[in-house]
């Protein structure tokens, strides 16, 4: 970021004094601008100012939240009351304010751990409980919040906020019916919340009540901040790319806002309810409408996982690559299309290029580290569970594999241990109990496992694995004809038992899903995968350069071939599916060096000249970028 003139810094804090002090989205703005030119703290000040305006404009509580996340600055807030609250510990005022500060710095951890403090000592604190309770959904511990929330309904019968907040926590643990009657609460209370009508929505889909759901979806993108026809509200960040998203551009040259279409939103509330065909119709519609088309390719890419068509899923990402090269998201995501489909080569190369460009990101470090663990590097793999977990304690993905490492190591009082911790943050559920009952196996507490498995199905009655451990314990209590029921009543759900597979983490929406693979490979792992994978953790991404190249290469091909606005079949293997040829790879990148950068040499060449797409020449470029030295940047 280049200093700025004296000049231009006076010129731009006089800015502050022009704008309407009432209207927050002019604060969110001005504090955008006043990002991207690196006047970070006076950034904050607007972005915070905006929220007193208007505590429910959750815009400028993320673009605040992505400050402090992109600088790692402190807030000076937190300085403040740090120091208060270690000249006096029982000054509950100066303790609550911190915790406030932790959550718009989006530290949640801390921030519930300073609010539960307070909340310990003065258990009628209203403030500090309603802020925990923000802090505990935040993180996904809907259970917790939920008891917060309730002890202090009393004092926000009229808030919409709190009524739309405890309609979002019922939704979330399966209390649909309580989720619509809070969320229509708020709605009576303030007809303009959007996010009232956006949940609301949701529920009315869960609950079958279509033309309801998409009335209210419709509303909720006519009142989003987004869409207002007043001057549009900035954002800072865009989904899965990694950084600040430069403005858009007008034909007149002017920086205009990074809009989503209303398609794209509908193109959401579609998938988020389950209805995928309508969702990518409307995708195909904000592909027109949009100009970040990075976006919406990865939601398609997204789709077409979740229905099982795993070419066109590959391709779709490429897509977001060709638009965005260095889309953290979209690595990940092919990478996790090559792994299920047993190409580990290139999921390799896709997920150490994620890890390269965001080496704090929690889904990488698991899916890295299921990989590790199938080729045989236990001890890294635990690593990497570990290093990912100290970054998000509750992902539940790289808790459950972790987990796995001690249950495969035989390693029972850690298993136990690792249950009990996992349970308290995570309540009940299936996939837990089944754990649990795997632990007790183990330890031929035949009873106890029993039990865990009958819980498992009071919650889940097609829960597969439970009842292959089931037919297990008949088994070893020679009762063999149950043995026998209990396989066939699980074979009918799931041809397979995959107790003990690793869960890779695909997409925030559908957290742990049917994206499992085996702890070994079906095959014996080669040298070169092994010794790849060494290299990328030890941060020498030198070792990936050529081989990722080219497999990006070779789907731009496939793309190319295909024609324009081609669509992959669903039982398309992943572009760039064919193994990858290491030697040739490399060669091919030296011959590529040489030639004129207008007119690369390879597969590129017939990809574009098919495709006639110069995008797909600048990220062959992107990726050619990449530092041939250790990278300790990282």
């Amino acid at each position: 970021m280049p200093e700025l003139r004296d000049e231009e810094r006076k010129v731009l804090l006089g800015f502050a004094s022009r704008v309407e002090r009432n209207d927050p989205g002019a604060l969110n703005n001005l504090g955008v601008v006043y990002f991207r030119k690196g006047m970070y703290e006076e950034a904050m000040e607007q972005f915070k100012e905006a929220l007193k305006v208007d505590p429910k404009f959750d815009l400028a509580r993320e673009n605040l939240q992505y400050v402090f996340a992109e600088t790692g600055i402190e807030d000076a807030d937190v300085r403040r009351w740090r120091d208060e609250v270690k000249r006096d510990p029982e000054n509950f005022e100066a303790m609550l304010r911190l915790g406030v500060s932790f959550q718009n710095m989006g530290r949640f951890r801390e921030a519930a751990e300073m609010l539960g403090a307070v909340v310990e000592k003065n258990p009628d604190h209203t403030m500090a409980r309603f802020h925990l309770a923000i802090t505990l959904k935040a993180q996904g511990l809907y259970q917790q919040a939920l008891e917060h929330y309730l002890y202090i309904g009393v004092h926000f019968a009229k808030s919409a906020v709190f009524h739309t907040d405890l309609g979002e926590v019922y939704y979330n643990i399966g209390r649909t019916d309580e989720a619509i009657a809070e969320l229509n609460a708020a709605i009576k209370l303030d007809a303009d919340y959007w996010r009232s009508h956006f949940l609301l929505s949701f529920a009315y889909g869960d609950n079958g009540q279509l033309q309801e759901a998409l009335e209210e979806s419709r509303v909720a993108s006519r009142l989003n901040p987004s869409f207002q026809n007043t001057e549009a509200n900035l954002a800072l960040s865009r989904s899965g790319a990694g950084g600040a998203g430069d403005a858009s551009r007008s034909s007149a040259g002017k920086e205009v806002a990074s809009l989503e279409s209303t398609s794209f939103t509908l193109g959401m509330a579609y998938r988020e309810r389950g209805f995928p065909k309508e969702a990518l119709k409307e995708f195909q519609k904000a592909l027109r409408d949009m100009s970040d088309a990075d976006r919406v390719h990865i939601e398609i890419g997204k789709i077409h996982v979740a229905e099982g068509s795993m070419g066109a899923a590959a391709e779709a990402f490429l897509k977001t690559l060709e638009a965005n090269a260095e889309n953290v998201e979209a690595y990940r995501l092919l990478g996790c299309v090559y792994h299920l489909q047993g190409e580990y080569y290139e999921s390799a190369l896709c997920y150490l290029q994620a890890f390269r460009l965001n080496s704090a990101d929690a889904d990488t470090m698991n899916n890295l580290g299921v990989l590790l663990y199938q080729v045989g590097l236990k001890e890294e793999a635990e690593r990497m569970f570990k290093k990912g977990l100290n970054l998000k304690i509750y992902h539940q993905e790289l808790n459950y594999n972790f987990l796995n490492c001690h249950l495969l190591k035989e390693e029972y009082m850690m298993a136990e241990n690792l249950i009990q911790r996992f349970e308290a943050f995570m309540g009940k559920s299936p996939l837990l109990y089944e754990k649990h009952a795997i632990l007790n196996y183990k330890l031929n507490r035949l009873t106890l496992a029993l039990f865990d498995i009958e819980s498992a199905l009071s919650l889940d009655k097609n829960h597969s694995d439970a009842l292959y451990l089931k037919s297990l314990i008949f088994l070893r209590e020679e009762d063999f004809q149950a043995a026998i029921n209990a396989v066939l009543e699980a074979a009918k759900i799931s041809p397979r038992y995959t107790g003990l597979a690793f869960f890779l983490a695909m997409d925030e929406r559908q957290r742990v899903t049917a994206a499992k693979v085996d702890a070994q490979m079906p095959i014996e792992p080669e040298d070169d995968l092994i010794e790849l994978l060494q290299c990328g953790i030890g941060r020498r991404f030198d070792k990936i350069k050529e081989s990722l190249v080219s497999v990006v290469e070779r789907g731009m091909k496939r793309i190319g071939e295909r024609g324009p606005g081609a669509n992959a079949n669903p039982g398309d293997a992943p572009a760039a599916s064919a193994p990858v040829e290491r030697k040739a790879a490399s060669a091919e990148s030296t011959d590529r060096k040489a030639a004129s950068p207008a007119a690369p040499a390879g597969p590129m060449a017939d990809s574009a000249a098919g495709a006639g797409d110069d995008s797909a020449h600048a990220l062959i470029e992107a990726l050619s970028d990449i530092s041939l030295e250790e990278d300790d940047s990282i």
